[in-house]
């Protein structure tokens, strides 16, 4: 190459661009849902837990405790947490794509860029539900729980584990595929 080096051209996608604004914009706003949960005093969320009770007993025809729609509600709000920030990260990455990494095979891509989205988006949720339990400790009745932080990353790492595990099998079923039609192609090319 020597002195003259080859551009790196990249294609910019401008829909993917509104649409990762768009998430973005969609995690910080439920981020601040979550923060004005937290920031609710214990009287407050009590009450708010136990209207979820009736509400619940109406539907259902069940009754349960308030331990258990609080950690529902742990499980339920950084679970859609998880998910958002994984699709953002998802636009954010195909805002631009390098026309030098076209060449890379699309599979092995598609399945490192999955790593990726699913260890920043668990990052974002872990460091978010550290955040709102600290954030307690400053609210009038409220304290801070590990288990907490434990019952928002269940949800979490739940779907995520989930996205992985789907991920994984179109990859291997798309591997499949590709394998068989190019035995087929190398037996036809064979036959001739």
């Amino acid at each position: 190459m020597g002195l003259e080096q080859k551009k790196k051209k990249a294609a910019f996608h401008p829909l993917y661009f509104l649409f990762a604004v768009i998430m973005w914009i969609l995690v910080i706003g439920w981020l601040a849902v979550i923060f004005s949960l937290s920031a609710e005093t214990a009287e407050a969320s009590s009450l708010r837990s136990q209207e979820l009770i009736r509400l619940s007993a109406n539907i259902f025809h069940k009754e349960v405790n308030e331990a258990f729609v609080r950690g529902c509600a742990h499980i339920f709000e950084f679970t859609v947490l998880s998910v958002l920030a994984y699709i953002a990260m998802f636009a954010t990455n195909h805002i631009q794509t390098r026309l030098d990494q076209m060449e890379m095979k699309f599979l092995d891509k598609f399945k490192n860029d999955n790593e990726v989205y699913i260890a920043v988006s668990l990052w974002i949720t872990a460091l978010s539900a550290s955040a709102d339990e600290y954030h307690q400790i400053f609210v009038d009745g409220r304290t801070a729980d590990l288990f907490d932080v434990f019952l928002d990353l269940c949800g979490a790492v739940i779907v995520m584990a989930i996205i992985r595990i789907v991920v994984s099998i179109y990859v291997y079923v798309k591997r499949k595929k590709e394998n068989v039609t190019l035995i087929s192609h190398e037996s036809k090319v064979e036959e001739l």
